[in-house]
């Protein structure tokens, strides 16, 4: 019943977001503290997190939402969000974090593993989304390679502009991109949490375990969460206002449904923002957890060099 309630708050929030009906000022509070009820009543922490979280994204951003309630109050919202904005959006994230460790110790004793659990949760959604995403190299592959063979063919006979087989050339280059953008920005979170991105290690890897998992911690809750929802704040207005106006490409032969490839900005940072709570799950099982538990949560303990002794690359120069 609790993973229903959860269920049901994700439903509401993902209603209030495309508008059917229904104002979102009284869907997205609706669907918050059915999320919250849910997770109180032990249910499954990932789906109560993400009730909460889109939620509270859905009320911030539609016109439905926090907009218009602050309207119906006589309150000027360009204003208010000139003045309050980055206030209002760290009480909500304080208030999703205080809910989400409340939920966790009523899952107590276990309380630890179900934060692993849910990262676990989180970590399937975002690996599964990269893993399918990568399959975009292959049309991107035979795109780039039909722009250029077609290019070479016309060197040698310009009766192929009249063929079915010929395809402006503007339309592939502007496909291509739009491939390769939406390949980097759905592979974003997988790349996170497999640790694959660039790090600077000069600092780090002479630090102790414990001091790397605090830096990583550190950095996901004061950068990595932080420029996340931001991207995502204004990619949706951004996406969202190509696809009123029916933008189309700036080239006369360009593609269409510019929003598109738009939308995808949003999405891959959400995508990064959930790799970045299941980061920090790990990071807090480790540094506050039982012992027995490092081994499963100490993803970001190690060091990073793959030319080093295993026993140093795993345990870094200097252990506790």
């Amino acid at each position: 019943m609790s993973t229903l309630l959860c269920l049901a708050g994700i439903a509401l929030s993902v209603i209030a977001l495309f508008g059917l009906g229904v104002p979102a000022y009284i869907l997205c509070p609706v669907a918050f503290v059915l999320s919250a009820i849910g997770g109180l009543a032990r249910g499954r922490l990932s789906l109560a997190m993400a009730g909460m979280v889109l939620s509270a994204f859905v009320f911030a951003i539609t016109s439905d939402g926090m907009t218009a309630l602050l309207t119906s109050l006589d309150v000027n919202p360009r204003n208010f969000f000139r003045a309050y904005d980055g206030l209002s959006g760290l009480i909500g994230a304080l208030l999703i974090l205080g809910l989400t460790l409340l939920m966790a110790r009523r899952h107590a004793p276990q309380g630890f593993e179900t934060m692993l659990g849910a990262s676990d949760d989180i970590d399937r959604v975002v690996n599964g989304v990269g893993k399918l995403a990568s399959w975009l190299f292959v049309p991107m592959m035979i795109v780039i390679f039909y722009d250029v063979s077609q290019r070479k063919l016309l060197d040698f006979d310009n009766s192929i502009i009249d063929s079915p087989f010929y395809f402006d050339s503007t339309k592939l280059q502007e496909l291509e991109w739009h491939l390769h953008a939406t390949l980097f920005l759905l592979c974003l979170g997988f790349g996170y949490r497999y640790d694959a991105h660039v790090r600077i290690e000069l600092v780090r890897d002479r630090l102790r375990q414990r001091a790397r998992v605090w830096m990583e911690l550190l950095g996901i809750l004061f950068f990595l969460l932080t420029y996340c929802y931001l991207t995502v704040e204004f990619g949706w207005v951004f996406a969202s206002k190509s696809y009123q106006i029916g933008e189309v490409s700036a080239a006369q032969t360009g593609l269409s449904h510019r929003w598109v490839i738009k939308g995808m900005l949003p999405v891959g940072f959400a995508l990064l923002f959930a790799a970045g709570v299941s980061a920090a799950f790990r990071c807090v099982v480790y540094l506050f957890g039982p012992t027995y538990l490092n081994e499963r949560s100490g993803d970001y303990a190690g060091t990073h060099h793959a030319d080093l002794p295993k026993d140093v690359a795993t345990n870094g120069p200097i252990t506790d």
